[in-house]
């Protein structure tokens, strides 16, 4: 006897959609879109190229100015005339070592000072004589003069100049200061000479003889220093 055929079986009827789902997306695959986010997203790599170049605006901000902000001007020993510029970094520590060496300085204020300043070659201030200020044509030297008015004029602000009456003997070693006057040693045998400290770079002191202020200035730790008796 053969076995009754299975009835197949009904698919299901498809819901018609209604007015209330014909407009839904749920179950769709595409994104979500809000209103107005089209500028939220816009071009993420065109802010990172802005952000960048706010960086290098506030970078170049910050560099320091590079350019001439003191000339330093004078006869060396052999009455040769002499000139260079400083930048800004360098200012101050150059007029100091100016001072001991005898040198005048002019501050690189207009256009007029910064002409001449183009004539001459960048000083370095931990250099002797011959470097510290190379020498310099007598037609731009004759300028230079004329420019910074008669000799004693001030051309600098007067709490950097350096003259035997600001020089001073520190009584203790918190008291060493610009200008003050110590005792330093050349060398294993040579003594123990008066030198002038001009200023400071990390944990050492820049110094020049006191004697000999046209060789090149040197650095020595407080610990290889002493101190001169307090004047009497």
């Amino acid at each position: 006897m053969q076995k009754p055929r299975p009835k197949q079986a009904t698919a299901p009827r498809q819901q018609r959609p209604t007015r209330e789902n014909r407009g839904s997306n749920e179950g769709a695959s595409a994104p979500f879109v809000i209103p107005g986010g089209e500028k939220a997203a816009e071009n993420p790599a065109k802010e990172a190229n802005s952000g960048a170049l706010q960086q290098a605006n506030e970078a170049r901000a910050r560099k320091p100015d590079t350019g001439p902000a003191v000339i330093v001007f004078g006869f060396n020993e052999h009455r040769i005339p002499q000139a260079s510029w400083f930048s800004e970094a360098e200012a101050d520590l150059a007029t100091r070592a100016a001072r001991l060496m005898g040198l005048r300085v002019l501050r690189v204020e207009d256009d007029t000072h910064r002409a001449i300043a183009a004539q001459l070659h960048p000083g370095q201030v931990y250099a002797s004589d011959r470097t510290f200020a190379p020498a310099v044509a007598k037609d731009v030297f004759d300028k230079l003069c004329e420019l910074a008015g008669p000799v004693g004029a001030a051309s600098v602000p007067d709490d950097v100049s350096e003259s035997p009456a600001s020089a001073t003997r520190p009584v203790s070693w918190d008291a060493i200061t610009f200008s003050s006057v110590v005792l330093a040693s050349a060398g294993p045998g040579e003594g123990w000479w008066e030198a002038t400290v001009i200023g400071a770079k990390d944990d050492q002191l820049i110094l020049r003889w006191r004697d000999s202020a046209r060789e090149a200035s040197f650095t020595r730790t407080p610990s290889e220093l002493a101190l001169l008796p307090p004047a009497a």
